[in-house]
């Protein structure tokens, strides 16, 4: 059985920054990073208990799909770190670890206003694949 959580948050988030130990404490971009991934972590949060949602186990392999909607210009920021941003900010409130996801959709487009609409599924645990899939065959 699938189950699927869908959230939508509104206004900007800052997109993942690479930053040490030690950056992450006296580099300005790395402070604002952590706090804009801070407030997005406690509006998941509160999401998830206004809906009566239980966060995910580990061991539970996931699919996730972003909508990123700007008002303004969209190729301003890597999607990847935008994608991770998003992802991290779940891990702990929406599942356990980020390293069960095995399928990611990210789209983004100019919209009426700043949002994030952010949906993770189970997917069935019995994931193999055809023994076959993905190997290159001569015609």
């Amino acid at each position: 059985m699938t189950t699927e959580y869908r959230f939508e948050v509104e206004g900007r988030f800052l997109p993942y920054v690479r930053m040490t130990q030690r950056g992450k404490w006296v580099k300005a971009r790395a402070r604002e990073y952590l706090a804009s991934q801070d407030a997005l972590s406690w509006e998941l949060r509160r999401q998830m208990v206004e809906n009566g949602w239980e966060r995910i186990p580990k061991g539970v392999p996931l699919e996730v799909e972003v909508w990123i909607e700007q008002t303004e210009r969209l190729h301003t920021k890597d999607f990847d770190n935008e994608l991770k941003a998003v992802v991290d900010a779940a891990e702990g409130v929406v599942y356990e670890n980020d390293r069960w996801i095995d399928r990611c959709f990210i789209d983004r487009r100019i919209g009426p206003k700043d949002r994030i609409v952010f949906v993770v599924r189970t997917l069935d645990s019995d994931r193999r694949l055809d023994r076959n899939a993905g190997q290159n065959r001569a015609v």
